[in-house]
Protein backbone atom coordinates (compact mmCIF):
# COMPACT_ATOMS: atom_id res chain seq x y z
CA UNK A 1 0.00 0.00 0.00
CA UNK A 2 1.50 3.14 -0.69
CA UNK A 3 1.12 6.56 0.45
CA UNK A 4 -2.08 7.75 -1.83
CA UNK A 5 -3.63 5.04 -0.98
CA UNK A 6 -3.91 5.84 3.23
CA UNK A 7 -4.53 9.42 1.79
CA UNK A 8 -7.96 8.11 1.01
CA UNK A 9 -9.93 7.77 3.82
CA UNK A 10 -13.76 5.91 3.86
CA UNK A 11 -15.06 9.12 4.88
CA UNK A 12 -13.88 10.99 1.44
CA UNK A 13 -15.43 7.32 0.16
CA UNK A 14 -18.29 7.96 2.34
CA UNK A 15 -18.95 11.63 0.59
CA UNK A 16 -18.15 10.11 -2.95
CA UNK A 17 -21.11 7.53 -2.34
CA UNK A 18 -23.47 10.62 -1.09
CA UNK A 19 -23.00 12.30 -4.34
CA UNK A 20 -20.35 14.93 -3.46
CA UNK A 21 -18.78 15.74 -6.67
CA UNK A 22 -15.55 17.87 -4.26
CA UNK A 23 -15.07 13.78 -3.07
CA UNK A 24 -14.51 13.15 -6.60
CA UNK A 25 -12.55 15.95 -7.69
CA UNK A 26 -10.27 14.87 -4.67
CA UNK A 27 -10.42 11.45 -6.06
CA UNK A 28 -9.14 12.74 -9.24
CA UNK A 29 -6.39 14.57 -8.05
CA UNK A 30 -4.86 11.98 -5.55
CA UNK A 31 -5.13 9.17 -8.52
CA UNK A 32 -5.60 10.49 -11.34
CA UNK A 33 -2.01 11.09 -12.15
CA UNK A 34 -1.07 7.09 -11.79
CA UNK A 35 -4.19 6.10 -13.65
CA UNK A 36 -3.51 8.44 -16.51
CA UNK A 37 -0.09 7.40 -16.42
CA UNK A 38 -1.02 3.15 -16.69
CA UNK A 39 -3.83 4.67 -19.82
CA UNK A 40 -0.82 6.44 -21.56
CA UNK A 41 1.50 3.45 -21.03
CA UNK A 42 -1.15 1.12 -22.47
CA UNK A 43 -2.29 2.90 -25.44
CA UNK A 44 0.27 5.12 -26.36
CA UNK A 45 -0.83 8.58 -26.77
CA UNK A 46 -1.25 11.48 -24.01
CA UNK A 47 -4.69 12.79 -25.79
CA UNK A 48 -6.45 9.19 -25.98
CA UNK A 49 -5.33 8.40 -22.20
CA UNK A 50 -6.69 11.52 -21.27
CA UNK A 51 -10.00 10.54 -22.48
CA UNK A 52 -9.68 7.32 -20.90
CA UNK A 53 -9.14 8.50 -17.87
CA UNK A 54 -12.87 11.04 -17.96
CA UNK A 55 -14.48 7.85 -18.68
CA UNK A 56 -13.08 5.75 -15.75
CA UNK A 57 -13.98 8.86 -13.52
CA UNK A 58 -17.30 8.98 -14.93
CA UNK A 59 -17.75 5.53 -14.39
CA UNK A 60 -16.62 5.22 -11.03
CA UNK A 61 -18.84 8.44 -10.44
CA UNK A 62 -22.28 6.74 -11.84
CA UNK A 63 -21.55 3.21 -9.78
CA UNK A 64 -20.45 5.17 -6.34
CA UNK A 65 -23.61 4.20 -4.74
CA UNK A 66 -22.08 0.73 -4.91
CA UNK A 67 -18.96 1.08 -3.79
CA UNK A 68 -17.77 -0.86 -1.24
CA UNK A 69 -16.75 1.41 1.89
CA UNK A 70 -13.51 -1.17 2.61
CA UNK A 71 -12.98 -1.59 -0.25
CA UNK A 72 -9.49 -0.13 -1.81
CA UNK A 73 -10.28 2.32 -4.42
CA UNK A 74 -7.14 2.42 -6.20
CA UNK A 75 -7.90 -1.30 -7.63
CA UNK A 76 -11.58 -0.62 -8.56
CA UNK A 77 -10.21 2.15 -10.50
CA UNK A 78 -7.28 0.09 -12.30
CA UNK A 79 -9.91 -2.76 -13.01
CA UNK A 80 -12.08 -0.40 -14.29
CA UNK A 81 -9.21 1.16 -16.29
CA UNK A 82 -8.06 -2.19 -17.56
CA UNK A 83 -11.17 -3.46 -18.88
CA UNK A 84 -11.83 0.91 -20.93
CA UNK A 85 -8.60 -0.09 -22.10
CA UNK A 86 -8.90 -3.21 -23.53
CA UNK A 87 -12.22 -2.26 -25.06
CA UNK A 88 -11.08 0.82 -26.48
CA UNK A 89 -8.35 -1.54 -28.04
CA UNK A 90 -10.44 -3.78 -29.39
CA UNK A 91 -13.11 -1.03 -30.80
CA UNK A 92 -9.85 0.60 -32.42
CA UNK A 93 -8.84 -2.26 -33.89
CA UNK A 94 -12.06 -2.95 -35.20
CA UNK A 95 -12.57 0.01 -36.47
CA UNK A 96 -9.30 -0.34 -38.35
CA UNK A 97 -9.99 -3.71 -39.43
CA UNK A 98 -12.93 -2.30 -41.14
CA UNK A 99 -10.86 0.04 -43.49
CA UNK A 100 -8.48 -2.47 -44.63
CA UNK A 101 -9.15 -5.07 -47.76
CA UNK A 102 -9.81 -8.44 -47.39
CA UNK A 103 -6.89 -9.79 -49.24
CA UNK A 104 -4.72 -7.52 -46.76
CA UNK A 105 -6.38 -9.79 -43.72
CA UNK A 106 -5.67 -12.99 -45.00
CA UNK A 107 -2.38 -14.67 -45.52
CA UNK A 108 -0.43 -14.45 -49.12
CA UNK A 109 -0.26 -18.60 -48.76
CA UNK A 110 -3.95 -18.95 -48.65
CA UNK A 111 -5.01 -17.71 -51.78
CA UNK A 112 -7.39 -20.74 -52.27
CA UNK A 113 -9.20 -19.21 -49.19
CA UNK A 114 -9.29 -15.39 -50.72
CA UNK A 115 -10.61 -16.73 -53.80
CA UNK A 116 -13.71 -18.63 -51.85
CA UNK A 117 -14.57 -16.18 -49.51
CA UNK A 118 -14.88 -12.23 -49.36
CA UNK A 119 -15.31 -10.34 -46.54
CA UNK A 120 -18.89 -9.67 -47.20
CA UNK A 121 -19.65 -13.50 -47.52
CA UNK A 122 -17.67 -13.97 -44.56
CA UNK A 123 -19.72 -11.43 -42.79
CA UNK A 124 -23.28 -12.67 -44.49
CA UNK A 125 -22.74 -15.91 -42.92
CA UNK A 126 -21.43 -14.80 -39.34
CA UNK A 127 -24.84 -12.65 -39.36
CA UNK A 128 -26.90 -15.89 -40.59
CA UNK A 129 -24.66 -18.18 -37.11
CA UNK A 130 -25.89 -15.27 -35.00
CA UNK A 131 -29.50 -15.51 -36.23
CA UNK A 132 -29.44 -18.77 -35.46
CA UNK A 133 -28.80 -18.12 -31.53
CA UNK A 134 -31.41 -17.52 -29.32
CA UNK A 135 -32.29 -14.32 -28.65
CA UNK A 136 -30.81 -13.35 -25.07
CA UNK A 137 -27.75 -15.16 -25.84
CA UNK A 138 -27.59 -13.53 -29.53
CA UNK A 139 -27.82 -10.07 -27.20
CA UNK A 140 -25.46 -10.94 -25.12
CA UNK A 141 -23.06 -12.36 -27.58
CA UNK A 142 -23.54 -8.74 -29.74
CA UNK A 143 -22.97 -6.76 -26.03
CA UNK A 144 -19.73 -8.79 -25.24
CA UNK A 145 -17.93 -8.33 -28.96
CA UNK A 146 -19.11 -5.97 -30.83
CA UNK A 147 -20.26 -3.07 -28.08
CA UNK A 148 -16.87 -4.37 -25.87
CA UNK A 149 -19.42 -4.71 -22.46
CA UNK A 150 -17.36 -6.20 -19.93
CA UNK A 151 -19.25 -9.53 -18.41
CA UNK A 152 -20.51 -7.83 -15.42
CA UNK A 153 -21.94 -4.90 -17.44
CA UNK A 154 -23.94 -6.93 -19.62
CA UNK A 155 -25.48 -8.89 -16.29
CA UNK A 156 -25.99 -5.68 -15.06
CA UNK A 157 -28.27 -4.48 -18.05
CA UNK A 158 -29.92 -7.79 -18.61
CA UNK A 159 -30.42 -8.78 -15.12
CA UNK A 160 -28.62 -12.02 -15.16
CA UNK A 161 -25.79 -13.33 -13.48
CA UNK A 162 -22.37 -13.64 -14.44
CA UNK A 163 -22.11 -17.03 -15.08
CA UNK A 164 -25.22 -17.07 -17.08
CA UNK A 165 -23.70 -14.48 -19.50
CA UNK A 166 -19.93 -16.45 -19.67
CA UNK A 167 -22.00 -19.66 -20.29
CA UNK A 168 -23.82 -17.49 -23.53
CA UNK A 169 -21.00 -16.28 -24.59
CA UNK A 170 -18.91 -20.17 -24.90
CA UNK A 171 -22.34 -21.15 -26.32
CA UNK A 172 -22.24 -18.60 -28.84
CA UNK A 173 -18.57 -19.53 -29.98
CA UNK A 174 -19.35 -22.97 -29.94
CA UNK A 175 -21.91 -22.71 -32.62
CA UNK A 176 -20.18 -20.23 -34.17
CA UNK A 177 -17.17 -22.43 -34.72
CA UNK A 178 -19.26 -25.13 -35.46
CA UNK A 179 -21.08 -23.37 -38.32
CA UNK A 180 -18.37 -21.49 -39.78
CA UNK A 181 -15.33 -24.49 -39.37
CA UNK A 182 -13.73 -23.22 -42.54
CA UNK A 183 -13.69 -19.28 -41.64
CA UNK A 184 -13.51 -20.01 -38.37
CA UNK A 185 -10.20 -18.63 -37.64
CA UNK A 186 -11.37 -15.50 -39.75
CA UNK A 187 -14.35 -14.98 -37.82
CA UNK A 188 -11.96 -14.82 -34.37
CA UNK A 189 -9.72 -12.43 -36.20
CA UNK A 190 -12.34 -9.91 -37.22
CA UNK A 191 -14.24 -10.17 -33.27
CA UNK A 192 -11.16 -9.88 -31.42
CA UNK A 193 -9.41 -7.07 -33.39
Amino acid sequence: MDNTTNLISPKLLQRLRHGEEDALRSLLDLLGPKVLAYCKKKVGNEEDAEELLLDIFLKLWRFREKIDLTADVQVLLFTIARNHILNFIRNKATRQLATIAPEEVLPQQDDHIRQRMDYNELFNQYQQVLEKLGEKQRAVFRMSREEGLSHREIADKLGISVRTVEAHIHSSLKTIRTELKDAYILIVLLLIQ
